[in-house]
């Protein structure tokens, strides 16, 4: 089964959660560049978000050799090193037009998957920064389809167990998204070894220490 948003519903959560990022990274002190992402500590503010507009200006310039892995990434984040995070808000507001193009081409679960990365790394952003908010967006909505689309999809991990639960669809986006400890998903009632068992081939995983937020 699908749960996956209809596309054109996903193209409109990655155009508002663009804006509340642009908006963010505008209010910025300049210094909040260099802050380490605890969700991502060997990336800053600055480089998570080179990352986060990035991807869309890699599938513009036909830079998908390797896509998706860490070579991949990290042409992103080198392309704007030295960036402030003025001039990569600027820079995202510019390729705006141009990628929604580009954007509703882009076929599903593909194009649910980048809205959850980009989703994921806007709250590790706004975790960073100390400016939480977008909890019930559009967003973590896509994300959370995408993740419990994945889930259906394999054999042995039944997806019933996420779609009866009481948990937030935040906490189960962050959860289910490898930010959360063991020791964090299970005081918020989920069974930590069934997320493990399904976050267990994904490209990310369950970090051993609790990271509050």
């Amino acid at each position: 089964m699908s749960y996956l948003v209809p596309a054109e519903d996903v193209v409109k959560a990655y155009v508002a959660l663009r804006d509340r990022m642009i908006t963010l990274l505008r209010e910025l002190p300049a210094d909040a560049a260099d802050t380490v992402v605890p969700h991502c500590p060997e990336w800053t503010v600055q480089e998570t978000v080179s990352h986060m507009m990035g991807v869309p200006e890699a599938i513009m310039l036909g830079d998908m050799e390797g896509v998706a892995g860490e070579e991949w990434t990290q042409r992103q984040v080198e392309r704007h090193r030295g960036d402030s995070l003025k001039d990569l808000a600027d820079a995202w507001e510019a390729q705006g037009e141009q990628f929604l193009e580009i954007l509703p081409n882009i076929p599903q679960p593909v194009l649910s998957q980048f809205v959850f990365d980009v989703t994921s790394h806007e709250h590790d952003v706004r975790h960073a920064v100390g400016q939480p908010g977008a909890r019930d967006s559009g967003a973590i909505t896509v994300g959370l389809g995408f993740l419990k689309t994945m889930m259906d999809s394999r054999d042995g991990i039944d997806v019933a167990v996420v779609n009866q639960s009481t948990v937030s669809a935040f906490d189960l986006f962050r959860s289910l998204g490898g930010r959360r400890s063991s020791e964090q998903i299970a005081a918020i009632g989920l069974d930590a070894a069934f997320v493990q068992q399904f976050i267990g081939p994904m490209p990310y995983s369950i970090p051993a220490l609790p990271i509050p937020e």
